[in-house]
This record gives structure tokens, C-alpha cells and sequence, in this order.
């Protein structure tokens, strides 16, 4: 909040009113640690961006220039409406609609402090708020997931309601908040949210039925679980046999390439147990994301250590360490180069993992030698 306070400080000073509004305040009153801390303030962006050496206009619609101050990133958004009291009614949740000042004045109209004690969610306009942009709807299964507070009457009856038209957000969007939701603590009632206002059936970009809500709430996911882990369970519980069924939610390729090297790995588990073979092409990091992944879904699963001990009891960890290059073969061998390069130097990647062939250039040339005969 203190580096925060000093952009407050500088829009002040020129005459401009400032606040640090949103989750950055509701984590504050609740004692949590949080993630961004916007700001809202009456002077536009160009008048922002002439205050402060290093900006980037980030949002024209709703006027929104990064602040970077101290290597931190800063939201400095253009009050929506006429004052700041507008601002905040425009919010999706009570608990969401109070600023706080530089000395540290918290502005509640929406009686958002008191919905906070009461741990509740409830909308100044639950219609407008829910209508204006239907992701909030989501938004509040997920800090359901997060806070475990009840919800609203008024607004629980507008999100029956109106669900079906989440059908109209943008997958990338959704992916965000359902992972956010997928990772909170109270993630059993956020889906028996989801199942009884029927909202899982409005949800773009997800495959969400009853079936799979429930197998997922009895899931005791870390909070600090990776995204690629997170994504691989959901696939799991699908009981699809690769990644591809995430491309609708616009996720990057390379996190369906590490959630499909998982969905490989974990299938192969179910067959075996780990050889130093199958250890080393899986590779250490995800052999431990997949017992992890096992021990959730009730399965029998190596420790951590156990596979550190087998991981340490390998030669190489990788092509790079082997004692052969593609050059030394073509020296060898005097043959053009081509795909046998690639088929020889995994064949001596297999004899040392395997411990039949040390880990020596002499030793490798040999053993291919005698392998080509």
C-alpha cells in the first residue's frame, strides 16, 4: 500500500482526487496479501501519463494507464462517471465497491465493510451489475470458492435468471476466473453454486456437467497449484486422452503442450510403475506433477523422494550431458548426414540411462558400432 500511496500523493498534488479501490482494500480489511492494487483518480489518461516517467496505455475503452513505480505495475484507471461514488457503484460486488484514501480513509457507500463482517456477497444493483457484464456472474462463484460467504437472495435470483447470457464472454476471460475458482479453499460450495443456479450450462469454452462439478469438489487441490496441474485434472476428470479440448478456452500452446506431456505421462503410469527410462523421458518435474495428481484423484502414488532417489540413480538428465554429439557419429561413420543421427543418438540415450553402456565417447562409439552390426 506505501508504494501505492505515492501515486496517490503525486495525483493529489496536482490537484487530482485518487484511491486505491477494489480487491487491493477488501484484501487489506481481511487481512489477506493481494495480488494488484488498482487506483482509480479524476485526471484522464493523458494527464496521468505526464505525471509519471514510465506508463503504458493499457485500455481505452475504460481509460486505464499502467503505472510502473519500483518494478511494481500499477492500474491507474479514469473515474467511471462523474465522481468516485459513481465508480463504485458501477462494481460487481459490495465488498468490491470501497476505496480508501492516502491517509488510509475508507469510503464505503455501498456498506461494503459491513457485508465483509457478514461475510456476504451482495450487488448495489444486481440487474444492472450482472447484466452490464455477465462474467461477474462467475466472478461470484469464485469468491464464493475464495471467501466461502453467502450470497445475496436478490442476487442469486438475477443469476438463475440471466446466466445464459455468460454464453457472450470471452473464453480467455473465463479460463482465468474458473482457474481462480477450481483453486479456492471453499470450492465445493462455489460448485454447488454452479449447480443450482444451472450456471454450468452457460460457461463458453468449459465441458461442465453434474457429474464432473461433483467429482471435481471432492478434489483437495492445493491453492498454490500450478495452472498446467490444474488444467490436467480437469482434463483427467473429462477422461479425454489429450490436451486439445482446451484449445476452445484459448489457452497458450504452450501450456497445452506441458498439460499434454502430463496426460501422456499419467496415462502411461496407470501401466507401470517408473523405470529409469520412463523417469528420464518424462522428466522429474512432471513424474512429481503426475504421483501428485494421483495422490488427488485416491491413487497410490510415489513420494517426492522416492523419485528424487530413482532421478538421482540415472546417468544423464538430458541429451545435452550425453558424451556424444552428431558431429562425432558423421567423424565416425564418414555417412551423409540424415534421420539416422537422431535414431543413434536416442539409442545411446537408452544404453546409458539404462546402464548399459557408460557414459563415455569411447564406450558409446563401440556399442553403436556393435549395434549397427
Amino acid at each position: 500500500m506505501e508504494e501505492a500511496n505515492e501515486i496517490l500523493s503525486t495525483l493529489n498534488k496536482e490537484g487530482f482526487h485518487a484511491y486505491i479501490v477494489g480487491g487491493a482494500v477488501r484484501d487489506f480489511l481481511l487481512n489477506r496479501r493481494s495480488a494488484d492494487i488498482d487506483i482509480v483518480t479524476s485526471a484522464q489518461p493523458d494527464e496521468i501519463r505526464s505525471l509519471f516517467p514510465k506508463t503504458i496505455q493499457m485500455n481505452t475503452e475504460h481509460q486505464t494507464v499502467i503505472v510502473r513505480l519500483n518494478s511494481q505495475l500499477y492500474e491507474v484507471t479514469t473515474f467511471r462517471g462523474d465522481s468516485l461514488q459513481q465508480d463504485l457503484f458501477e462494481r460487481d460486488l459490495t465488498i468490491n465497491s470501497m476505496a480508501m484514501d492516502v491517509e488510509g480513509n475508507l469510503i464505503d457507500p455501498a456498506n461494503g465493510e459491513k457485508d465483509l463482517q457478514g461475510r456476504y456477497l451482495r450487488s448495489v444493483d444486481p440487474v444492472k451489475t450482472m447484466t452490464d457484464d455477465p462474467l461477474r456472474m462467475l466472478r461470484v462463484a469464485r469468491f464464493v470458492s475464495e471467501l466461502g460467504f453467502a450470497v445475496d437472495e436478490d442476487l442469486m435470483k438475477v443469476i438463475y435468471s440471466n446466466h445464459s447470457i455468460l454464453h457472450s464472454v470471452a473464453v480467455e476471460r473465463v479460463a482465468k476466473e474458473w482457474l481462480k475458482l477450481f483453486k479456492g479453499i471453499h470450492r465445493q460450495s462455489a460448485f454447488k453454486l454452479l449447480i443450482n443456479s444451472s450456471m454450468y450450462e452457460s460457461i463458453p469454452g468449459l465441458t461442465l456437467d453434474k457429474d464432473v462439478l461433483n467429482k471435481l469438489s471432492r478434489l483437495d487441490i492445493d491453492q498454490d497449484e500450478t495452472d498446467v496441474v490444474c488444467w490436467t485434472v480437469y482434463c483427467l476428470v473429462l477422461n479425454v486422452d489429450n490436451a486439445n479440448i482446451l484449445k476452445c478456452l484459448a489457452l497458450s500452446s504452450q501450456l497445452i503442450r506441458d498439460v499434454n506431456k502430463r496426460l501422456v505421462g499419467y496415462w502411461l503410469r496407470t501401466e507401470q510403475l517408473w523405470t529409469n527410462l520412463s523417469l528420464y523421458d518424462t522428466t522429474i518435474q512432471v513424474a512429481k506433477d503426475i504421483e501428485y495428481i494421483r495422490s488427488l484423484l485416491g491413487e497410490a502414488a510415489y513420494k517426492g523422494t522416492e523419485l528424487e532417489q530413482i532421478w538421482g540413480l540415472i546417468p544423464i538428465h538430458s541429451r545435452s550431458e550425453l558424451a556424444i554429439t552428431g558431429r562425432d557419429l558423421l567423424n565416425e561413420t564418414n555417412k551423409q548426414s540424415g534421420p539416422w543421427i537422431k535414431d543413434e543418438l536416442r539409442a545411446a540415450e537408452e544404453a546409458v540411462v539404462t546402464n548399459n553402456c557408460e557414459n563415455e565417447k569411447e564406450c558409446l562409439l563401440e556399442w553403436l558400432e556393435r549395434r549397427r552390426k
